[in-house]
Order: structure tokens, then C-alpha cells, then sequence
């Protein structure tokens, strides 16, 4: 299965790219994921040279893989803060490469032929029908009538050329940056980061109404149906992770340092308002909320907020672990500690939570107060790409912790 990307679009983003350096060279990425089914991403080489990044333009998202080594005629690009790369040898002109995606941070690293070439003029048909109205919020059934029906929402922002923005939202985190078109009674988005590679194919019957396949990397593959609704949403995030012991403090025991040092953290005897971050880095999700807790530990630092990560990582090599961390909290400057506190289990997790009927998102927010007692707490994370979800959730963070501080 072969999906084509509109003129337009590559069009839009290459002179967004080319505005940054008249030198830049536009290429397709195609990913192919299996047999049958295949991607397209924009990327773009900051000019003919080895050693230039290659920036990736990923619907709203955009970033860049940077020159880890060359083997031969080979170029090895690390994804940003994630434990993946891009392994391609360029012709002589750079007019086209080839390679492969490889993700580590699966148990079992897996990897995906890659072939970049340079183009402008990639392109479909022009659709022979008005563009269908998408934008606004969805009701996304997964499994319908199956033991495993899924709830998700889904919330879209389209432009005048049927380009589709947006993001489906979980009880667990969102899909990110979602992006594609509609035309001709079909909807195609995607999303492409070095851990994730999303792909939703649907019929619409109007402007109301689709139902489709949601696939992830080359081997999961869901049903849904989806049909608009403004109304839709998710449980609260109270019914999710809540406390069922309110009185017992947060002890933090055994988690290592970016060293190898063992430490123990006890909030009752430190005092302070701390947010807990429970992530890893193989989770996209928590790229986007990391970003946002090293803005948040900028503006309520000085006034007394800490807040620290525990890393649960793929894997039981904790050098290996710790590397992964230590390049996670380079690649996005992270402010605050990062501990390794075990392997990428909820199980793992939950273990330190005692007080909580359990974890069950990467990533989870804690909010502990200065006696050490857990006030509020965050289950997955809604990113830039959900608008509004996002905006709101950012402001429940603020008045959180200023009300935990002015306590």
C-alpha cells in the first residue's frame, strides 16, 4: 500500500525549510513497514554534506537527527532523545539514499528499510469531490463490539486545501501529531517518530461518519469507527490512578542516580513541593510532557517547587539504562534530577506507589506536598498536538502547584 502526499503539502514545507538555508535539499522518506504498507515523511538535508543534520517534518512537529558516527559510506542519525536511528549511505550527488529505521527500544531492537529521494512533486490526483468537513471532535470507537472497545476522541483542525491536523486522545496519553489529508472519500493521517510510526486509513460517509483501520509500526492493526460528536469524553481523571491510602507518605527507596549511585528519597523530611514524573524514554508522550515540566521548573523553581523524573527503562543493563537517560536529559535540557528507578513496567512502577491503586500510563504525574502526601495526580498526558486538551491541562498544572505552594 503506497500513500501519497499532496503536492501542497511538500510544497508548504519545503519553503519553510528552504527559508532557513537556501542550500537545503528536499527529500520523501519512504518507511516501508511491511509488505503491503508504507509511509511517507519530509525531511530535508541542511545541505550535500555527511556531516549535516537531517531535519524531519512531522505534520506540526518538526526536529532533527543528528551525525552519530559514519561506518564506511554509511551515516548513522540519532533520533533526539529517544534510543533509535536512521542507518542510509547517500549517492554521490545526495540525490537519493538508502537504509534502514532502527528502534532499540524494543526488547528486540526491529528495523525498517528506508529510502530517501529528492523531490518536490510527489503527489495524488486532485479529488474530484469538495473536501469533507472534518475539523471539530470525534467520537473513535476501537474494537467495536469486541471485549476490547476502546474509547478514544478524536480532535481535528483542517485547512482549506484538506490538509487534516490533530491528535486522538486516550485515557493514557495522545497520539501526537497526527497529520494528512481527505479527499475522495478517504482519510489518510500519520505520525513518525523514532519510536512510533502511526498510520489511520478510513472510508467517510460524508462529513459525519468513518470507519477504518488504525495501524502501528508493521504489525498491529485495529478496527474503529468514528462519528462526530462535540460532546464525547474521556473518564475523569479521578477514576483512573486515585489514592486508596491517604494518609501514607511518599518514599522513594533504591533509585539510582545518573552515576550508578543508589539513593533514597523521603518527601516528608524534605519539605518541599514536588512533582513526581514517572516516564521512559522509548515514550513519545513523555518528550511532550517533559517539555513542559522543564517550562514549569523554570517559572516555579525559584519559588520552591522540585520536581524529578523516575526513568523505567526498556531492558536490565542499568549501564544501558542510564545512558539512555543521561541522552534523554541532554537532548531536551532537562532541569531537574532523573533517577533510574526500574524496567518499563506499570508493575515496576506502581511498586513504589503503594498508596495508589496502581499505575497504569507512561507517563504519570505526582504531585506530592511539602508532609509528603500525594494531592494530585495526572494519568497519561494530552500534548501540543490536542489544542485545547492540551492549553487545559496546562493551566490545571499551574493552578496545582501554585495552590501546593501558597499552602
Amino acid at each position: 500500500m503506497r500513500f501519497f502526499i499532496y503536492i501542497i503539502v511538500i510544497l508548504f514545507h519545503a519553503n519553510f525549510l528552504f527559508a532557513q538555508n537556501a542550500t537545503t535539499l528536499p527529500f520523501i522518506a519512504e518507511i516501508q513497514l511491511n509488505d503491503r504498507l508504507q509511509i511517507q515523511v519530509i525531511v530535508a538535508l541542511a545541505e550535500k554534506n555527511p556531516n549535516s543534520p537531517i531535519t524531519i517534518v512531522n505534520g506540526k512537529e518538526v526536529y532533527q537527527l543528528s551525525v552519530k558516527k559514519r561506518i564506511g559510506d554509511t551515516i548513522v542519525y540519532q533520533f533526539p532523545a529517544q534510543d533509535a536511528e536512521w542507518r542510509v549511505a547517500f549517492e554521490k550527488d545526495f540525490s537519493e539514499a538508502r537504509g534502514w529505521w532502527i528502534n532499540y527500544n524494543k526488547k528486540v531492537p526491529v528495523r525498517y528499510p528506508v529510502h530517501l529521494y529528492m523531490t518536490l512533486s510527489e503527489m495524488i490526483p486532485k479529488p474530484d469531490t469538495i473536501f469533507p468537513e472534518l475539523f471539530g471532535r470525534w467520537k473513535v470507537v476501537f474494537e467495536p463490539g469486541t471485549p476490547n472497545e476502546e474509547l478514544l476522541v478524536g480532535v481535528f483542525q483542517q485547512e482549506m486545501n484538506g490538509r487534516i491536523f490533530g491528535s486522538f486522545l486516550s485515557e493514557t496519553g495522545d497520539y501526537r501529531y497526527l497529520h494528512g489529508y481527505a479527499a475522495n472519500g478517504k482519510l489518510h493521517l500519520q505520525t513518525y517518530t523514532g519510536y512510533w510510526a502511526f498510520v489511520v486509513e478510513a472510508d467517510l460517509n460524508g462529513s459525519n461518519e468513518m470507519t477504518g483501520v488504525f495501524y502501528s509500526g508493521g504489525k498491529s492493526s485495529t478496527s474503529f469507527k468514528a462519528t462526530r460528536d462535540e460532546t464525547v469524553q474521556l473518564r475523569n481523571e479521578a477514576e483512573l490512578t486515585y489514592l486508596i491510602k491517604r494518609d501514607e507518605r511518599v518514599v522513594l527507596n533504591n533509585l539510582i542516580k545518573l552515576n550508578g549511585r543508589k539513593t533514597n528519597l523521603d518527601f516528608s523530611k524534605k519539605g518541599q513541593v514536588t512533582l513526581i514524573q514517572i516516564m521512559g524514554t522509548w515514550c513519545p508522550n513523555c518528550i511532550d510532557e517533559t517539555n513542559l515540566l522543564r517550562a514549569l521548573k523554570e517559572t516555579y523553581g525559584p519559588k520552591g517547587l522540585e520536581i524529578i523524573a523516575l526513568g523505567f527503562e526498556v531492558g536490565a543493563d542499568s549501564k544501558k539504562q542510564r545512558s539512555r537517560l543521561k541522552k534523554f536529559a541532554k537532548d531536551l535540557q532537562v532541569n531537574y534530577p532523573v533517577y533510574l528507578a526500574g524496567t518499563s513496567s506499570k508493575e515496576a512502577a506502581a511498586a513504589y506507589f503503594p498508596m495508589l491503586n496502581g499505575i497504569m500510563s507512561f507517563p504519570t504525574s505526582i504531585l506530592v506536598d511539602r508532609q509528603g502526601k500525594i494531592i494530585a495526580i495526572h494519568t497519561g498526558f494530552s500534548g501540543p498536538a490536542t489544542g485545547t486538551a492540551y492549553t487545559e491541562l496546562v493551566e490545571k498544572f499551574k493552578q496545582e502547584i501554585e495552590g501546593a505552594l501558597n499552602e
